[in-house]
């Protein structure tokens, strides 16, 4: 956690004298920590929006989308094909390790929480001599600043507990942004979605209360006789330990004495029904749908869970793979020639056995694929003459593609009632 100097511009990271707006303030004291608090009296910062297991499984389940698609660099051929860039250093940066001590998942992984939950997330390139990134070292977040210096003109200023490391300008760094309405800066998605987070983490208090007062709310004891403040004081104190050291037991009343419950029992306030909708509330300002944090109503089914499935790759996880694609296309690939990256997300769409079985055959029969299109989208090695388009007649036995042991399609007479199986 960052201190007041620092924000306030007066810290050994400040290079010159600066004004600060209560909004900036405001602004830079949520980032580290302090405020933020919404109207139903809780603090919502980054460490207690976690603990929302909404808010938590919202950001893995885009931050996983995103790390587990295999990555590849791509070369585009003249004419149009492509090829893989197996061999340059940026395919082993990208896909297996861009830093020495996280793997391609891990960084992936990690830049994506830091994008959604905070806005923006950074990664410094460390260049080799041949002048090509040889490393991508992230950035935590609360440790870099986007400073605008002129019309167009902004660098990255960028610290760690001793101080400040050095200010980067926009190519010396991989900037992974979420939403915008600036320029530069993004929006932050905790302080956009504070109140639905922060009546989440009360329904949780006020839930994890009720329980822990053993789901007896409060309430007055009340008589007829006048009683004096010693034998109040010693009535209360009574009271309160037998209703937290024998909380499931029965309380015995006399001299008049009569229990009013002040308070609304759990049923009636319907904690159960707050949670639930708080839940998509979260997952709402997420874009994520509810069914993938483990949210389903009780008239879901199969067919439902599918297309939700399959929703959830077009909408949720397809604009945050081509935000990657697009940046490690134009700042890490940019003047390598024609290279580019692809997200491998045919995990997402396979279906059972006969219904990949049945596509693959139709593809064939059809020209639309090759056997060995087919066999690289099963994730097979291609084969010898795999490159040629099969015809019906090639499959029912010619002579340009092989497979004269495969079953008639399109010719010959039908076979007799006598040479059937039984």
């Amino acid at each position: 956690m960052m201190g007041l100097r620092e924000f306030f511009g007066m810290g050994k990271l400040s290079t010159r004298s600066k004004t600060r707006s209560l909004d900036e303030i405001v602004a830079l004291l949520d980032g580290a920590g302090w405020g933020g608090v919404v109207m139903a009296g809780e603090a919502v910062t980054l460490q207690t929006a976690l603990r929302v297991s909404a808010v938590l499984a919202c950001a893995k389940v885009i931050a996983d989308g995103c790390a587990t698609p295999q990555l590849r660099v791509y070369r585009e051929r003249a004419n149009g094909a492509r090829e893989l860039a197996a061999n340059i250093p940026e395919q082993r940066l990208l896909a297996r390790r861009p830093n020495e001590w996280q793997t391609s998942f891990e960084f992936r992984r990690t830049m994506t929480m830091h994008a959604v939950l905070c806005g923006d997330a950074l990664a410094v390139k460390v260049m080799g001599d041949n002048k090509r990134v040889r490393e991508l070292i992230p950035v935590q977040p609360g440790n870099f600043q986007i400073e605008e210096r002129g019309r167009h003109n902004f660098v990255y200023r960028c610290w760690d507990k001793w101080g400040l490391i050095k200010e980067f300008g926009p190519a010396q760094v991989l900037h992974l942004p979420n939403l915008r309405w600036e320029l530069v800066k993004s929006m932050d998605a905790l302080s956009l979605a504070r109140e639905a987070v922060g009546l989440s983490i009360a329904t949780e208090r006020t839930q994890a209360t009720l329980h822990a007062n053993g789901g007896r709310p409060a309430g007055v004891l009340t008589t007829p006789n006048k009683l004096s403040v010693e034998v109040i004081e010693r009535l209360k104190a009574s009271w309160r330990e037998f209703t937290t050291t024998n909380k499931n037991g029965t309380a015995i009343l006399d001299n008049g004495f009569d229990y009013k419950p002040m308070a609304m029992s759990g049923v009636d306030q319907q904690h159960l029904e707050q949670r639930r909708f708080q839940v998509e509330e979260v997952a709402r300002a997420f874009g994520v749908f509810p069914i993938m944090i483990g949210h389903s109503d009780k008239t879901a089914t199969y067919a439902s869970a599918e297309a939700m499935f399959a929703a959830h790759e077009r909408h949720t996880l397809a604009p945050w793979l081509e935000l990657w694609r697009q940046r490690l296309d134009e700042f890490i690939l940019d003047g390598e020639g024609p290279l580019y990256v692809e997200f491998d997300t045919r995990y997402l769409t396979q279906g059972s056995m006969k219904d990949r079985a049945e596509w693959a055959r139709t593809m064939i029969e059809m020209q639309i694929m090759t056997r060995n299109e087919i066999r690289d989208a099963f994730g097979m090695d291609a084969v010898d003459g795999g490159n040629e388009f099969w015809s019906p007649a090639n499959i029912a036995g010619g002579d340009s593609g092989g497979g004269g042991d495969a079953a008639s399609v399109d010719g010959g007479d039908p076979p007799s009632e006598g040479s059937q199986d039984d």
